[in-house]
């Protein structure tokens, strides 16, 4: 089973490669255009710059870049950073062994990412306009209504001159 994280640091991988083309992505960028916080952003963006999937750069005009080929950097490249296989979960605890299935389930799920390279996501999130994020405030809450502002005399000095 994929976990949320490498479905998130997919997520990043393709955003990034998606607006590669503008320059070096920040992660303020980031954050916005997936929801995600910075601390989280920054611990899917430090194994991925690690194993050389991104490079970084720092200061004015800096941000994440991905590195290299879009073409050759296949979905399993991004994932296998985040997801132990079945061997490796295997080496680390000697007396569970998984069952065929599990061994099947974990081949069929390694070649399908293996067929895909990033670029197959890229270009068809570069054809959608990117959605307007939602506006909200501070705290989540819903918006306000308008205020109802009463249309009478406020005073006795008001009342008076409209009588």
């Amino acid at each position: 089973m994929i976990s949320n994280k490498t479905v998130n640091a997919m997520d990043v991988c393709v955003a990034i490669a998606s607006l590669q083309h503008q320059g070096r992505v920040s992660t303020n960028e980031l954050a916005r255009r997936l929801q995600l916080s910075i601390s989280n952003l920054e611990s899917l963006l430090k194994p991925l710059r690690d194993q050389g999937i991104v490079r970084s750069r720092k200061g004015p005009g800096g941000g994440y870049e991905i590195s290299g080929d879009l073409r050759r950097i296949s979905m399993w490249d991004i994932a296998a950073i985040f997801e132990p296989t079945l061997a490796q979960q295997g080496a680390q605890d000697a007396q569970l062994m998984p069952a065929e299935y599990e061994w099947g389930l974990e081949q069929v799920i390694v070649q399908t990412l293996r067929g895909f390279a990033l670029s197959d996501f890229v270009s068809v999130q570069a054809e959608a306009a990117p959605a307007p994020a939602p506006v909200v405030n501070r705290f989540k809450f819903k918006p306000l209504a308008a205020p109802l502002v009463p249309k009478a005399p406020n005073s006795v000095f008001q009342w008076h001159m409209a009588v």
